[in-house]
């Protein structure tokens, strides 16, 4: 089987999903209304989390400090005895 078929039905069956999720952003963006946070908005600041709006919610994008970083981050969950954690409390 073609491997780029599955892809394709899967980026033509979310593409209307995708299109509304990135309006919702930019809707939510330009609004004035206050952003919402998560109950775990707290947490993210302590840990360095460089928030950001997305979808009507302050959410961090990246953390700073030394353990900071997209690529730091990456590997530092695939550590052994580690676990990485994603707040999907904004869904």
């Amino acid at each position: 089987m073609n491997a780029v078929l599955p892809r394709t039905i899967i980026r033509a069956a979310t593409a209307p999903i995708l299109k509304q999720q990135q309006q919702r952003t930019l809707a939510a963006a330009a609004s004035s209304e206050p952003l919402v946070r998560t109950v775990l908005y707290d947490m993210h600041k302590e840990l360095g989390g460089d928030m950001v709006p997305f979808a009507g919610y302050e959410l961090p994008v990246l953390y700073k400090g030394d353990a900071g970083g997209v690529m730091k981050e990456h590997l530092w969950c695939r550590e052994e005895g580690k676990a990485a954690m994603f707040d999907v409390s904004h869904m």
